[in-house]
């Protein structure tokens, strides 16, 4: 009993700290900060915040597996009440582009701004966003019994699909605009790309 507390303490705590360090992350960059600034922001030493994170990387991929399991747990909670699939495919949409907007002090991180930084992820440890691609997935497997579409394979499909919306994400990196007004159309084009005809 005396265990199960501490490991509930420990993972709270490391929970606190993934916010309040995400929180920097944001504001700072990945780069810019270090460990010390991070316990500071914390509010805890220097050896607490290394017990809970061996590294800032360490601590930068806990937050990003943070990160990525809030918006499913939102992706879910949003969809809860909808039926039609292609209304959850867009609170997808929605939901990631709006995670991007709020996050882009990150993304133009030169380590966490990578293009591949989540393919990098999933081949390096367990791809955290792999609960969204199981989703996704499941998703359009269901869409396929509605309308055809030109793979049977809904894995494949979900990476394609999370893909072709990272596209829309780096065109709005390079070029500006309101990627949150492009939820729709991305939506739209990605079905019509792999709907049967």
């Amino acid at each position: 009993m005396k265990k199960l507390m501490q490991q509930k303490v420990k993972d709270l705590k490391r929970e606190l700290v993934l916010e309040q360090a995400g929180r920097y992350f944001e504001e700072a960059g990945f780069e810019a900060v270090t460990m010390a600034e991070l316990a500071k922001q914390c509010g805890i030493s220097v050896g607490a915040l290394y017990k809970l994170f061996a590294s800032k990387d360490a601590l930068f991929y806990a937050y990003v597996e943070y990160q990525i399991r809030k918006l499913h747990e939102a992706i879910v909670e949003k969809s809860a009440t909808v039926t039609s699939v292609k209304e959850k495919l867009q609170i997808i949409v929605e939901l990631k582009f709006e995670t991007f907007c709020t996050k882009s002090k990150l993304i133009f991180d030169p380590i966490a701004g990578d293009p591949l930084f989540f393919t990098k992820l999933s081949h390096s440890r367990q791809n955290p966003a792999q609960i969204i691609y199981d989703y996704t997935a499941e998703l359009l497997g269901e869409l396929s019994k509605e309308q055809p579409l030109k793979s049977g394979d809904a894995m494949q499909l979900a990476y394609l699909f999370h893909s072709f919306l990272l596209g829309f994400v780096e065109h709005w990196l390079h070029f500006g605009g309101d990627l949150r007004a492009q939820s729709t159309i991305a939506l739209e084009m990605f079905l019509k790309g792999v709907e049967e005809r």
